[in-house]
């Protein structure tokens, strides 16, 4: 049904009254209210072998009358022996942080990918779907949390180089975790020429070099095999590989 503006409602009315002037007055339908839309939170999944790479999903019920302005996810992380973080986020709370998905608002599941998630930022996650609409009303879907698997946890990254040793990567282990660990070291892509491809994000696929056996708490150094001696660009992180085969995946540096 086609909505009636206040003023085109007052010129039927009038109308309505110089033509039947004598009958009874009868105002005219009020304006049909803006039905809000509705939103549901959908568990945190994980698409393939990196354990890391988390869905961040939401499904939209009801899309309303007014506009879905802004949507997404609220996240809100609480850390080991913190107290700054909200069970329940909203848009309005300052430990609360908008994951805001970049796509249009449509009826139905959305889905936002995000890689390599540090679980050594956290220990326990908040989250709960949200929609701003137009006129600024937001509604929220139920809150739900996600807790990491207990991997041993990275602390610092580095990556230095001198006139002997193109590359070496230092990493340090700051927690052992509960998970057992197959193979820990660094995955790096470089190019030796400023035309050349190199992978922004490199992957086991790419090239690998190890750390030693077991893991421990402690500062590890290893130097990058570059075949040519040199490199234009490089890119590495540290990677974990479990005893299930899963992947986890830090954060990258580049040299």
């Amino acid at each position: 049904m086609k909505r009636i503006t206040l003023q085109f409602s007052s010129l039927l009315a009038a109308l309505f009254l110089f033509a039947f002037s004598c009958q009874d007055h009868r105002d005219p339908d009020p304006e049909p209210i803006a039905e809000d839309a509705r939103v549901r939170t959908l568990e945190i999944t994980n698409p393939g072998q990196v354990i890391n790479d988390l869905n961040f999903r939401l499904y939209i019920e009801k899309l309303g009358t007014e506009p879905i302005a802004e949507y997404g996810i609220l996240l809100s992380f609480k850390s080991t022996n913190s107290d700054e973080f909200a069970k329940v986020p909203t848009l309005g709370n300052k430990f609360s942080s908008p994951l805001k998905f970049e796509y249009g608002a449509t009826a139905g599941e959305h889905i936002h990918l995000q890689e390599s998630v540090g679980f050594d930022d956290f220990e326990t996650l908040y989250y709960r779907a949200y929609a701003k609409t137009g006129n600024g009303k937001v509604v929220y879907g139920d809150p739900m949390e996600y807790t990491p698997l207990d991997v041993p946890k990275f602390g610092s990254f580095t990556l230095s180089k001198s006139e002997s040793v193109p590359a070496t990567a230092k990493l340090e282990v700051v927690g052992l975790g509960t998970v057992q660990v197959e193979e820990y070291g660094v995955a790096y892509s470089y190019k030796t020429a400023p035309s050349g491809a190199v992978n922004v994000s490199p992957k086991l696929a790419d090239r690998t070099v190890s750390y030693k056996l077991p893991v421990s708490v402690s500062a590890h150094a290893v130097n990058l095999p570059i075949k040519e001696g040199k490199f234009d660009k490089l890119y590495a992180r540290p990677f974990m590989r479990l005893k299930n085969a899963k992947i986890y995946y830090g954060s990258v540096k580049s040299l």
